[in-house]
């Protein structure tokens, strides 16, 4: 199959999860008025840089939850997808070339869609695969180009983990150092970590990867699309300074994907099902308070 033709033929969420994910994508978090307005309005440098900072407070703790919850993982095939799912997040400094799809994306030298697509064709492999070598192989980019690339940008992609890519974002803003370290939760924002720490710490493992799976790396995409569009529209920040949200919206889908594989063996209980459908309801109602106050504060 072309890249073309996967592009017309993503696949859906597993027939499994089918009902579950229907469900998440009809919640009021995912159609929040918020959303809508971030997107839609032409948004200043104080009201982009007002919601990073709460942004920030929030992701700033997402690879710890996720570390809580592998710790309480059972079984070993579903903790080595989440173990994934962790080093995209956290990176691993001497694998620079991991990096490359961050650095494509910057260069524009792979458009974002394609480059999601190439990714997942990748993860789908047995026994993994050579990003560089399928793109070279599809001719998306040359051989040459790549080690160009790779050369001129070394240094940078060994900072190009979500943390650093966010932090970038936030240093475009004007926020960093003694500012960032400032900066306080509202109290929709407190709540919203509160509730997704309990979830991932405090209950079971099933829960908590309906938290983290559906109700959060599923919707992401979908989410950040919201998001992406209203950081670009506004003009404040580069492409580059905002690579972060780029990354998410195209090119984080398997994240959602491995988490739900690691649940698949345990969908046809009625009882797993229902924990997993409590953990991912649980933060979707959280984060959709957590939007009436953020609406609050970036457009009072």
């Amino acid at each position: 199959m072309t890249i073309a033709q996967t592009l017309e033929t993503k696949p859906a969420a597993p027939g499994r999860f089918a009902e579950l994910m229907a469900e998440v994508e009809a919640h009021p978090a995912l159609h929040h008025p918020f959303l809508q307005r971030f997107a839609e309005e032409r948004l200043s440098r104080g009201q982009l840089g007002a919601f990073a900072i709460q942004h920030y407070l929030y992701s700033r703790r997402f690879a710890r939850n996720l570390a809580a919850v592998i710790a309480n993982v059972p079984e070993e095939s579903a903790r080595n997808l989440l173990v994934l799912n962790m080093y995209e997040e956290i990176g691993e400094p001497n694998r620079v070339t991991d990096r490359l799809s961050y650095l494509l994306l910057e260069e524009k030298l792979v458009p974002g869609p394609i480059l999601g697509v190439a990714l997942e064709a990748v993860a789908r492999r047995r026994g993994g695969g050579d990003l560089a070598g399928f793109l070279v192989a599809e001719e998306l980019v040359s051989r040459e180009e790549l080690e160009d690339l790779m050369e001129r940008h070394r240094s940078r992609a060994e900072d190009a983990t979500h943390p650093a890519l966010f932090r970038r974002f936030l240093q475009a803003l004007g926020h960093e150092g003694e500012r960032l370290r400032r900066a306080r939760p509202l109290p929709e924002t407190a709540a919203f970590i509160a509730e997704f720490e309990s979830v991932c710490r405090e209950t079971s493992w099933l829960e908590g990867l309906g938290a983290l799976g559906p109700g959060t790396e599923c919707v992401v995409p979908t989410l950040y699309g919201y998001l992406l569009r209203g950081i670009e529209n506004s003009g404040v920040v580069t492409p580059r300074d905002y690579l972060f949200w780029t990354i998410h919206v195209q090119c984080d889908d398997q994240h959602g994907a491995n988490i739900l594989r690691s649940l698949e063996p345990h969908a046809a209980s009625r009882k797993a099902m229902d924990a997993i459908r409590r953990g991912a309801r649980r933060v979707l109602d959280a984060r959709s308070r957590w939007f009436d106050g953020l609406a609050r504060h970036v457009f009072s």
